[in-house]
């Protein structure tokens, strides 16, 4: 059986070793993993996902999954992140997914598709960037 569970002190050490044991991530910031969720599987971390905060809204980072989980299970882990990022006057996630496949999962989870036009970085358009290529999708949590 899959727990889902809000990060804490006895998961923190944990929960950065299940994440440099990724090779795509490169460095942990500490200070955006005290939002994560963890889904934990007979004392063992499966999954992880937290956001990063910019003023009200909540960017997804670190939605990492070493098994394949049910929606079920990624609806929970979603819950709670959403439960902790209220009690963090967050109102919206945003997200950016690199591949068709990512950007389906994100909207089983009920995000939608956010217009390149409407997106900034470093009071750059989106469009002129790195990300040009990403898709951008939000999810209104009240």
């Amino acid at each position: 059986m899959i727990s889902v569970l809000k990060i804490n002190d006895v998961w923190f050490s944990k929960t950065i070793d299940f994440l440099k044991s990724v090779p795509s991530i490169e460095s942990i910031e500490e200070s955006i993993l005290k939002n994560a969720c963890i889904a934990v599987k007979e004392d063992k971390i499966v999954g992880c996902i937290s956001y990063e905060e910019f003023t009200c809204k909540g960017l997804i980072r670190y939605f990492v999954f070493k098994k394949a989980l049910d929606l079920d299970y990624l609806e929970k882990l979603l819950d709670e992140l959403k439960e902790n990022a209220l009690k963090n006057n967050i109102k919206e996630f945003v997200c950016v997914a690199e591949s068709d496949q990512i950007k389906e999962l994100f909207k089983s989870l009920n995000f939608i598709d956010i217009k390149k036009s409407k997106i900034f970085i470093d009071e750059e358009n989106v469009s002129n960037t790195n990300f040009k290529s990403s898709i951008f999708l939000s999810k209104q949590l009240i």
